[in-house]
């Protein structure tokens, strides 16, 4: 009883990593199809971001539950170079969004909405002694 009893729980185990993995695979490659939405610099031309929607589409009804509980964009922030600074991506605790409060700039710090009100960093880099 005890052995059978350890059987099923161990497959119950299995099966509960085998489907995390599959979503947590889902996730990351959501991420790394997200398409670009906007790219607004800096006033002083020396930084940007991109908005981005994770694409959940080619998963199918996974995906599209997977979405419920996802973030709706999440933000990266370049230099002038093309260098990627900073990205909230991964931010798996905070939920971002931008359809009700826009994401910007204020001199060299960049602020996005997420469930915390506004969520941010501050980039020296980006200031008005980087232009060239």
């Amino acid at each position: 009883m005890y052995n059978s009893i350890k059987l099923i729980m161990n497959f119950f185990l299995l099966v509960c990593v085998l489907v995390s993995l599959t979503l947590f695979a889902i996730k990351i490659l959501a991420y790394k199809n997200a398409k670009p939405s906007e790219k607004v610099w800096n006033v002083y031309k020396s930084c940007y971001f991109v908005s981005y929607i994770p694409n959940y589409k080619p998963y199918g009804g996974i995906g599209r539950v997977l979405r419920l509980f996802s973030n709706q964009s999440f933000f990266v922030v370049y230099n002038k170079s093309g260098e990627e600074l900073r990205s909230s991506a991964w931010y798996f605790w905070e939920y971002q969004f931008s359809d009700l409060v826009a994401p910007g700039w204020s001199g060299i710090d960049f602020l996005y909405p997420s469930d915390h009100a506004l969520s941010g960093w501050t980039f020296r880099e980006c200031g008005a002694s980087q232009q060239s």
